[in-house]
């Protein structure tokens, strides 16, 4: 094999297709990283056995061929070399000569077919085509709910939940759910609701954040999942699905509440990082105290060895009093993750869960479970 090729665009794919080496592999041919040449294009495939990325680009493919590389070894390389254009060469059974400029490495590789392969899609029950922007936004918004610490746990999944005409996104820990909807094309009556890995999201919201443009493509099949984005495919994501059912979220949003609060972003912001300080103290416990019974909102948190953090805001109330405790975390979260001007608290009582809302997408609801305050 014998390819030269552009370091930008070389070095643009690698950033991509690293995404999905695992810091700590099962196998040791998991540090390595696929790279394949043919016609008129170079292929780059990192795999984990739980999600594959392949990466296509143009090069000058002098001899076709393929070879496994240190992944790592190589990204830490040709972000380091001076030079416009790099040259690979793989012409026995493990040395890899790399040249850029007036620099030059002699890698040890394997052959490319000791490479897992990533698993076919085969038949597809659905495509969708999704625009890139808004599905980022909607991930960007519910994909922090989800938790990564429960492997084949539905908390360690993102549900994208299909029906006719709409694409909801839904997250969740067991302390608090982050869903998001949109309006997209699907076929009649193709209703489907699948799971897909914490950590398959949590990458593709990493790459999608890359600049891309366009549309995304998302294959899926009976167990399988394939995001496609770019011109001509040029990156695939393939990731199982999680089998394990998923609860019955919406019973999970209040139908009603008792009162409601208008409050500015930015100085929720603001005020929750101040009490944080103290809240996230051993025995502060994480918990923001939200006391409203005019037209301020005093956010309060202490810590016994610490001390006590008190702040005020000037909100818009309409309905009851408010009382009651929550993870400060679990409301800066989801306010980090949108860039609206204002926010909506809807609440029914210190044990009651909490709903937020932004008053000017009513595409998005983030409900929190309360702390129970000390008696």
């Amino acid at each position: 094999m014998k390819v030269k090729l552009s370091l930008k665009e070389f070095t643009r794919h690698l950033q991509v297709a690293m995404r999905a080496i695992a810091a700590r592999p099962t196998l040791p041919i998991l540090n390595y990283m696929l790279m394949e040449a043919e016609g008129d294009r170079v292929v780059l495939t990192g795999y984990d056995l739980e999600v594959g990325i392949r990466v296509r680009f143009p090069a000058e493919v002098i001899e076709a061929g393929s070879v496994a590389v240190k992944a790592k070894t190589l990204h830490e390389i040709v972000s380091q070399i001076p030079a416009e254009d790099i040259e690979f060469e793989f012409n026995d059974i493990s040395r890899i000569n790399l040249r850029g400029g007036r620099s030059e490495f002699t890698l040890v590789g394997k052959p490319g077919g000791e490479y897992p392969r990533l698993p076919d899609v085969g038949e597809e029950e659905e495509v969708l085509t999704l625009p890139i922007e808004r599905f980022t936004t909607n991930l960007r918004r519910t994909i922090f709910a989800s938790s990564m610490d429960m492997p084949k746990n539905y908390t360690s999944g993102v549900l994208l939940n299909l029906a006719e005409g709409m694409l909801q996104i839904v997250a969740t820990d067991g302390r608090r759910l982050a869903m998001a909807t949109d309006k997209i094309d699907t076929r009649e009556g193709g209703a489907k609701a699948v799971l897909i890995p914490s950590k398959t999201m949590h990458e593709l919201s990493r790459i999608l954040s890359m600049g891309w443009k366009g549309d995304l493509e998302l294959h899926l099949a009976e167990n399988l999942a394939q995001f496609k984005l770019g011109d001509d495919g040029e990156v695939e994501i393939i990731t199982h699905l999680l089998d394990t059912p998923y609860p019955d979220f919406e019973k999970v949003i209040p139908e009603s509440s008792e009162g409601k609060l208008t409050i500015d972003r930015e100085r929720l912001i603001g005020s929750l990082r101040q009490v944080g300080i103290l809240a996230r103290q051993q025995d502060g416990r994480d918990m923001a105290v939200l006391e409203c019974n005019d037209d301020y909102l005093t956010i309060s948190a202490k810590a016994e060895s610490e001390g006590k953090a008190e702040v005020k805001i000037p909100i818009e109330r309409d309905g009851d009093p408010l009382k009651v405790a929550f993870n400060y975390q679990y409301l800066l979260d989801p306010l980090l993750a949108f860039e609206d001007d204002k926010l909506t608290l809807s609440y029914s009582g210190s044990l009651e869960p909490g709903i937020i809302t932004i008053p000017s997408d009513d595409s998005y609801t983030y409900v929190v479970m309360p702390v129970r305050l000390p008696e």
